[in-house]
């Protein structure tokens, strides 16, 4: 009895960090938070040796073999935080180790873009690789293909603070072939300045908001952090459940999932802009395309789409621009 009262303990110990994990995903920083000089080819050089014993010693006692190879090359300083940024090349470090179960080769190298002023750190694998669709989705938050062994924290996390850092993350893929991470870093004067990210976004005024996602995490820690920016929000879990809100009180604001069964979000949204005398800002959540301020991609009565994985930093910038 009491192995299995450890065990639940540990299991909600686990859930209550994931919850922390992602509320420092989403959460606004309401501290200005300063970037010091980082050289990420002391920050590559520290998350390859921090990872040795999961590509040395776990690889070999599982019987195969994983060569590291280090190509880092002459680079100016970046600003940044030197621990978040080694966090993102470790979780990529370990997510092509497990890409690699039978062994092969893992590639960390460095480089300059002058003509766009960034830094560049590549992480490349020749392992299982990715198919389109589960790499269109990698980045988003608890989605995996770990089962069990995996939270689907690793690449959000890595993604939320490479925006924190105003820098970006590009994947390529192939089953079969491995896998490139490529990321960006902008180029840092050497002195000590404000980071630039979800912390010093423009507040707009408080809103109305109506939130529709079927998905329970990912929609609690994105409604605190909004309630959080001043903003009142109701929730509902399907897109009927919304429509009955909707029609209950007003809302300045209506944020819904596409993909939700019973009523999908481009049902609901076609449904309120035939039903409300003044139609509300309409805000369209989707997996399946990236992000459309305007043009025909929009289905109709939708003002703004955003692609997942969610951010509050996308949230902060649609409000910013349909409100």
């Amino acid at each position: 009895m009491r192995r299995y009262l450890g065990l639940i303990c540990k299991s909600g110990e686990d859930a209550s960090q994931l919850v922390r994990r992602m509320r420092e995903f989403y959460r606004q920083r309401n501290h200005v938070e300063v970037f010091k000089p980082v050289n990420l080819n002391d920050v590559a050089t520290m998350a390859v040796s921090l990872t040795e014993p999961k590509w040395r010693t776990q690889a070999r006692a599982d019987g195969s073999k994983i060569e590291v190879e280090t190509r880092l090359t002459e680079i100016p300083l970046v600003r940044g935080n030197e621990a978040e940024l080694r966090d993102v090349l470790i979780n990529l470090i370990f997510n092509a180790v497990d890409a690699m179960p039978h062994g092969g080769r893992l590639m960390i190298g460095t480089g300059v873009d002058d003509t766009h002023g960034t830094v560049l750190v590549e992480v490349r694998d020749t392992g299982s690789g990715m198919a389109e669709d589960v790499r269109r989705r990698c980045l988003e938050p608890f989605f995996t293909t770990k089962g069990e062994r995996g939270t689907g924290l690793g690449l959000a996390m890595a993604y939320g603070i490479l925006q924190r850092h105003g820098g970006s993350i590009e994947i390529e893929s192939e089953l079969g072939k491995g896998t490139t991470f490529q990321l960006r870093l902008p180029v840092g004067s050497g002195e000590d300045a404000p980071g630039s990210g979800p912390g010093a976004s423009a507040a707009t005024r408080p809103l109305r908001i109506l939130f529709v996602e079927d998905e329970p995490v990912p929609l609690e820690v994105v409604v605190d952090c909004l309630r959080g920016d001043g903003h009142a929000v109701e929730t509902a879990t399907n897109g009927r459940e919304g429509l009955q809100k909707f029609q209950a009180g007003w809302f300045d604001v209506v944020v819904t999932d596409w993909a939700m069964p019973e009523m999908s979000g481009l049902e609901l949204a076609s449904t309120i802009t035939r039903l409300a005398p003044r139609k509300p800002v309409i805000i369209m959540l989707t997996g399946f395309g990236g992000e459309t301020e305007t043009g025909t991609n929009r289905p109709p009565g939708v003002d703004f789409v955003i692609d997942k994985p969610v951010t509050l930093e996308k949230f902060r910038k649609a409000l910013s621009i349909v409100t």
